[in-house]
């Protein structure tokens, strides 16, 4: 029985030890699962690499290489977190810009219609005052040509009158 705790113990020991192993995305050590799954859904490739206790210069720069990959890692998210910051507020201001300017060609339209109907409304008293205008004048010269018409035929009388009474003039006689 005491062996076979002894045996037990020997495995828990082993079961429990960690693995030193570093999976490599290419030329540099995996930072987490998800690079690690990146990767190979990108190459189907995965190099996975012990990492012995014994050499340590070999542990150390591992160690090295992990961290750098970890740096860049963050940099490359912080770098794509500002792109991603700017491009939100290119858009809002590209959005702005439009809102503006189908603003002020709204109101631009706006302006041009009411100076069109002022214009009609110009337009449609000039109209008015020139009818009046011929109505006057036609009046008028329905007046006129009626008094014409009376004095001419007053004159034709009074020409009639006069020339009845007289006789015919001669026509030889010319006055000197």
């Amino acid at each position: 029985m005491k062996y076979l705790f002894l045996v037990f113990i020997l495995f828990l020991n082993l079961a429990c030890t960690g693995n030193k192993s570093v999976y490599w995305c290419g030329d540099h050590a995996c930072i987490n699962n998800k690079e690690k799954e990146a990767y190979f859904k990108k190459t189907m490739i995965i190099e996975k690499r012990s990492i012995n206790s014994t050499n340590y210069k070999n542990n150390s720069e591992t160690n090295k290489i992990i961290e750098q990959a970890k740096i860049n890692e963050k940099e490359r998210i912080s770098s794509e977190k500002k792109l991603l910051k700017e491009e939100k507020l290119n858009r809002k201001k590209q959005i702005k810009n439009e809102k503006e300017f189908a603003k002020k060609s709204k109101n631009e339209q706006k302006k041009l219609l009411k100076e069109e109907k002022k214009l009609a409304k110009i337009a449609k008293k000039k109209k008015k005052k020139q009818i009046k205008n011929k109505k006057k004048i036609v009046k008028e010269n329905n007046l006129d040509v009626k008094n014409i018409d009376k004095d001419f035929e007053n004159i034709v009388k009074k020409i009639i009158e006069k020339s009845s009474i007289k006789g015919y003039p001669d026509i030889n006689n010319l006055p000197e």
